[in-house]
């Protein structure tokens, strides 16, 4: 086993000769693997929050004593015990204590990989079995506890698509586990879902972990309107790879409202969705119909149009959505936008005429740019 002492540098500074700290978790994971862990994690056992607090540790967390380094601010944990109480990801109760071994902290925690320990003088404490599932690229629950929190199943699948490269597969034993908890699903916050699809969306390879949903009996739980997963995805923003995700299952504007709803996401996200639907289902070439578009869109108001929502279209742009290139459609709504009251009222154009005469000139230079891009005039 390689050296993996450096794990430890983030608790320099601060004098632990008296207590046993170990690193937990994901960064001994990773470091086995070969990869750079981004955080670790640390585990205290048989020690106290008065001594830790004595060093200059600070204390943080409402649910379980966690404490920060005074200097790289790493997080060290008290060993602990979780008995649940109550529905949900977070009904649990932490008992933490110098009698907590080391091999009851990990045998709480998700998979077997997840579940090793390593200490200051290199030794790999490994009661589950997690290197030989890391060595066989198993993810394979440490036990029936799993069971307790529905998080897991949505982390599973993320596992599998932050870690693609090394093509991990699913215990057949932990397949059947997960498919049982089907229902227990729903009493996850929707905040909580939220956050792990989008660590998904951001990984390397998220269609090797969404692929798994309808597998896994999540989609059918948690998405019934999302069956089809992309095998791969263009985009590289979140956002953008939701909005693929979505597309690919031809969603309705009805459909995109349900789930705005359902699943609280932000303006940001609704109003991009929308746009991506309305440009997907518009005939750009009919000037009737493009400059409706643009209207829905909220493109021909007074305010300039939203950067956030132009930026992520120029993005997905790239998946070639529609016929007309995006920047095109944009250059498009600009002459347009360059038609304004003003330009007629002081002709003494006003009340119905004004609108009217409005909406046709903006026809007249749509229809000019659609059939002769770059030649419809100003005002």
């Amino acid at each position: 086993m390689a050296n993996l002492n450096h794990l430890f540098t983030p608790l320099e500074g601060v004098d632990l000769a008296n207590i046993q700290v170990y690193a937990v978790g994901g960064a001994v994971r990773d470091a086995l693997l070969g990869l750079s862990p981004q955080d670790v994690d640390f585990v205290a056992v048989g020690t106290t929050p008065k001594i830790l607090l004595d060093l200059g540790f600070r204390l943080v967390g409402k649910d379980f004593p966690v404490f920060l380094h005074p200097k790289s601010h790493a997080e060290v944990a008290l060993a602990r015990t979780e008995r649940k109480i109550k529905k949900g990801h977070t009904g649990f109760v932490v008992h933490a204590d110098p009698s907590v071994t080391l091999e009851t902290d990990l045998r709480r925690r998700d998979f077997t990989i997840n579940a090793m320990a390593l200490s200051r003088d290199g030794l790999l404490i490994d009661p589950y079995g997690g290197q030989d599932d890391l060595n066989e690229r198993v993810l394979r629950h440490v036990s029936p506890a799993f069971s307790e929190d529905p998080l897991r199943v949505l982390r599973c699948v993320r596992f599998l698509a932050q870690l693609s490269a090394y093509k991990f597969k699913i215990s057949a034993e932990t397949v059947d586990l997960i498919t049982s908890m089907s229902a227990s699903l729903r009493e996850l916050s929707v905040e909580r879902i939220i956050v792990e699809l989008d660590k998904t969306l951001s990984s390397a390879n998220p269609a090797a972990g969404l692929a798994n949903l309808p597998f896994l009996k999540i989609t059918e739980t948690l998405i019934p309107d999302l069956k089809v997963v992309p095998d791969r995805f263009t985009c590289q923003s979140v956002d953008a790879r939701l909005g693929e995700w979505i597309l690919w299952n031809q969603p309705t504007p009805a459909c995109i409202e349900h789930y705005g709803k359902q699943f609280r996401l932000t303006n940001k996200r609704v109003d991009f969705l929308t746009a991506l639907i309305k440009l997907k289902n518009t005939n750009i070439n009919d000037v009737a119909s493009c400059l409706e578009l643009m209207n829905q869109l909220g493109w021909l108001r007074g305010n300039a149009p939203d950067p956030r929502l132009d930026q992520l279209l120029v993005e997905f742009d790239q998946t070639q959505f529609i016929e007309l290139p995006i920047t095109r459609l944009f250059e498009m709504r600009d002459k347009v936008r360059e038609i304004t009251a003003a330009q007629f009222t002081k002709k003494g154009i006003s009340g119905k005429a004004l609108g009217e005469a409005i909406h046709a000139e903006r026809l007249r230079v749509l229809s000019t740019e659609i059939s002769a891009p770059g030649t419809a005039p100003g005002l």
